[in-house]
């Protein structure tokens, strides 16, 4: 069946990180870290939610952010932590996100962020970024107590949605955040920014393409 509701991962995806990358060179000497230290943090949401031991995602960022710290030999200045987190939120779009929502929601879709940050730090990422009239929901899994791609998760955006998983699609950057929809139930679409690929231990969805523009115009030929 056509999916209507478009449900956006927002680091990466929507928001370039890379942003961070020379704050991160000028503070472990490499700005290779900041990849170091957000697969860290993912990492760590996801041992949260398996275990059972929820943790806020700005707490984890910190304390994943101490220890990348800690194994460099570098002891974290209150001004230097301060620079990575101001710069987190304010992080820009990709170049290619606005014109992609835009074509999105001419065509008729609904359009809902799903993050596994706080909903202070989203909405705040998403008033500076420019991006929050753009949507319909601006959502944050914390209401579940556990992180993407936890099954439970996406069921934030479809309890607010009201709407079974398979009327919904998500759209990530992170193979993990597209096989994580897909056995929830939803639909998927992979944004292959940069040298991301699809794991082949992960499932792949029907729609691929190399930026947000490709994927909108695939998105609108399979769904409209």
């Amino acid at each position: 069946m056509p999916t209507t509701h478009l449900v956006f991962d927002v680091n990466e995806t929507l928001l370039d990180l890379s942003a961070l990358d020379p704050i991160f060179s000028d503070i472990f000497g490499d700005s290779r870290s900041r990849r170091e230290w957000f697969a860290s943090l993912l990492h760590w949401s996801t041992v949260t939610s398996l275990t059972g031991r929820f943790l806020d995602f700005s707490d984890l960022a910190s304390r994943c952010l101490d220890q990348l710290a800690a194994r460099r030999g570098i002891a974290l200045t209150d001004e230097q932590r301060r620079r990575v987190f101001d710069t987190v939120a304010t992080l820009p779009p990709h170049d290619d996100v606005r014109p992609a929502l835009d074509r999105l929601r001419a065509a008729g879709f609904t359009l809902t962020a799903l993050t596994n940050s706080a909903q202070s730090a989203v909405d705040s990422q998403f008033a500076h970024a420019g991006l929050t009239d753009m949507f319909d929901h601006v959502l944050s899994v914390e209401a579940a107590r556990c992180y993407k791609p936890h099954p439970t998760a996406y069921g934030v955006a479809t309890d607010a949605l009201g709407a079974p998983p398979d009327a919904l699609r998500l759209i990530a950057c992170h193979d993990w955040d597209v096989t994580g929809a897909l056995r929830a139930g939803l639909k998927a679409a992979f944004v292959a920014r940069g040298d991301d690929s699809i794991n082949t231990a992960g499932d792949r969805p029907d729609i691929v393409g190399p930026d947000l523009a490709a994927v909108a115009e695939r998105i609108i030929a399979a769904d409209s």
